[in-house]
């Protein structure tokens, strides 16, 4: 496949970025290029993550880059297995040619498995367990602040019908949220695809970019809101009650939320146009 102009753009300010700080790279490989592009600095163990899709709704990526630094590498600190910063370079955000990323340790590809929906479900729980501990609170909810703001941006490429329907969504629903409930520090974005297999057997989680603080059915909506997964497996696997109610709301935010991030890929990625529709289509208009 082809590098998109800003997966190009972002691949050559990240070797630029990690020239300076004495990390070379001869053939760079882009690995993803979605809400951001993230870029193996081969030969060097070290990858980049550098924003890019949400650059156009967050308005300072930088700073949703550093949480997700912190809570990784305490996490790594405290022996749980997940994607860690990079040792080879400060655990800071960077900044090049008008780019903002992170660096992160290379994780060999060990084939593209996932977890059974138990095995998912137990893991997620323990991760909630250990995040209990964090000692920072991030924003709660932080990442359905995207919704509002890509409805505001004139340049989103939907019609009017759509973004009434998708705003008279989120607003019935974050009114049926119930603020009230516990809420512990959460990854943000606990989907399967945010699972790793290593090349040594086991899992290990990664992309905490979106972690925030709210309900722990905020992270379960994650995988419990797809159609293609046993939800019944994952809830049994976590093992921990959880309010039904609260966790359909979740489900259906993290519908409109998704919606809204494939509204905002086609913009650039002409392939997810239809796959956008597909959602839109999902949200009726008055």
């Amino acid at each position: 496949m082809t590098p998109t102009k800003t997966a190009v753009a972002a691949a050559r300010a990240a070797i630029q970025a990690a020239a300076r700080l004495g990390v070379a790279c001869a053939e760079p490989v882009v690995l993803a290029d979605g809400a951001n592009v993230i870029v193996h600095l081969s030969p060097s163990p070290v990858v980049a993550k550098v924003a890019a899709s949400t650059r156009q709704v967050r308005a300072d990526p930088g700073a949703w880059l550093q949480r997700e630094l912190d809570v990784a590498g305490w996490l790594h600190g405290a022996a749980i297995p997940v994607a860690e910063p990079s040792p080879e370079v400060p655990a800071t955000v960077h900044r090049s040619d008008g780019q903002v990323m992170s660096f992160w340790r290379y994780l060999p590809p060990a084939g593209d498995r996932r977890p059974d929906e138990g095995t998912f479900g137990s893991m997620l729980r323990d991760l909630h367990l250990a995040l209990r501990a964090y000692p920072r609170t991030p924003p709660e909810l932080a990442p359905l602040q995207d919704i509002p703001a890509f409805l505001a941006r004139p340049q989103a490429q939907i019609t009017d019908e759509s973004k009434a329907a998708l705003a008279a969504a989120y607003a019935r629903l974050t009114d049926e949220l119930d603020r009230r409930a516990a809420a512990q520090v959460l990854h943000g974005d606990a989907g399967l695809g945010n699972v790793l297999p290593t090349t040594a057997g086991g899992w290990v989680w990664h992309d905490f970019e979106d972690t925030c603080t709210g309900p722990v059915a905020w992270d379960l909506a994650a995988s419990t809101a797809s159609p293609r997964l046993d939800a019944a497996r994952i809830l049994a696997g976590y093992g921990a009650p959880v309010d039904a109610g609260q966790l359909a709301v979740c489900q259906q935010l993290r519908r409109l939320h998704l919606t809204v991030w494939y509204s905002l890929y086609a913009e650039r990625l002409p392939a997810l146009r239809p796959r956008a529709a597909e959602l839109l289509a999902q949200w009726p208009q008055a």
